[in-house]
């Protein structure tokens, strides 16, 4: 069986929804062509130059990223600048570089969840939950004879997805009615006459992002000379997809034991402490990647302490000014984490399938600090 990009694409959608992702973040494909057959993958937090010549020399075929690669708006491409440099040696290696980032974050299973359940916690929440707004219902017509090949159409342009679950739908039948115009070429009926028929109305869940995609998709695997469909906006708050997570400890500990839990549990060398070390700590708060920006949500929760990466002076001095505690564990180390976790997903979905597909943590990565004594 021919593995492609897209197929890996398809998979990855399911793990990180693309529109769970921050509006200012850029996820999914950076480079690459969604046609070019994958082979090995790289597992990565970021697209660096080493990791691109380490995958040359590995024979890589695709790259799986935490940060994206693109941020803005490419205004030229010169090939002396590191960012260039990296896209024109992937595409001249006929290398794929997809990057789930904010969405891999918030998602059910993605690296917050990832960052609670190594320190044990209980009744696990997001610091911020996240509103579906992206989320749209469709609603399509169709009659009995056309019902399976409209819905594999919807489902594979990924209508259909729900959290971990795809191909999500729900039909039910009913009789249709319509009139030909004059200048009408219908697939059933005649011009002039009132018709009925047995339809089926199916309703699935779809990203506003995909829509014209679906939408074409679907026109071109539906019998009638005009779809009838609906589209419904959908505002949903989750429960348990979000920014960050906040729960509790399975037994209280003092912050100075907090701190030892933290650097055992994630297999560090050292963390940075804001706060009395003798402070009990009971309800706690985690965010990965730089959560400074999350202190003010996390001060209202009345958590005792905070467990991130890159927090800054003043973020220190609010943290106790507020009573609290607060472990910096850094950015890479409170992020890397992830990439077992996925390996192992993608893991699970190729024996599944049956996919000829090496896929592998990137072993060329490291801290960009170091300690100096």
């Amino acid at each position: 069986m021919r593995i492609t990009l897209n197929d890996i694409i398809g998979v990855m959608k399911t793990i990180a929804p693309p529109n769970l992702a921050e509006s200012w973040d850029n996820v999914g494909l950076q480079v690459g062509d969604p046609t070019w057959p994958v082979h090995r993958i790289w597992v990565a937090l970021d697209p660096l130059p080493e990791v691109i010549q380490a995958a040359i020399k590995q024979n890589i075929d695709l790259i799986i990223t935490h940060h994206p690669l693109l941020f803005h708006p490419l205004k030229s491409i010169n090939l002396s600048k590191p960012d260039a440099k990296i896209i024109a040696d992937a595409i001249s290696n006929q290398i794929a570089i997809y990057s789930a980032h904010t969405n891999l974050d918030k998602v059910t299973g993605g690296i917050n969840d990832i960052l609670a359940n190594k320190l044990n916690m209980l009744d696990i929440h997001p610091i911020i939950p996240d509103k579906t707004s992206d989320k749209a219902k469709l609603v399509v017509f169709v009659p009995k004879s056309h019902v399976q090949q409209v819905m594999n159409a919807l489902f594979e342009k990924n209508a259909g997805i729900i959290g971990q679950y795809s191909k999500c739908s729900f039909k039910s039948d009913g009789i249709g009615t319509f009139q030909p115009g004059e200048l009408s070429k219908p697939w059933l009926g005649h011009e002039g006459h009132f018709e009925e028929t047995e339809e089926y109305r199916i309703e699935t869940i779809i990203s506003l992002q995909d829509a014209p995609a679906i939408l074409n998709h679907l026109e071109k695997n539906h019998p009638y000379e005009t779809v009838a469909y609906d589209i419904y906006s959908l505002n949903q708050i989750s429960a348990n997809q979000g920014l960050g997570r906040v729960g509790h400890l399975q037994t209280p500990l003092r912050l100075q034991e907090l701190a030892d839990h933290v650097i055992k549990s994630l297999n560090l060398s050292y963390v940075r402490v804001i706060g009395d070390p003798e402070l009990i700590v009971n309800k706690l708060a985690v965010c990965s990647g730089s959560g400074g920006s999350l202190l003010g949500n996390v001060i209202s929760l009345g958590v005792q302490a905070y467990v991130t990466g890159d927090l800054k002076y003043h973020d220190a001095r609010n943290i106790e000014m507020n009573h609290m505690g607060a472990i910096d564990v850094a950015h890479f180390e409170s992020e890397h984490i992830f990439i077992d976790d996925l390996v192992s997903k993608l893991q699970t979905v190729r024996e599944k399938r049956q996919w000829s597909v090496d896929i592998l943590p990137c072993p060329v990565e490291r801290n960009p600090f170091y300690l100096k004594t």
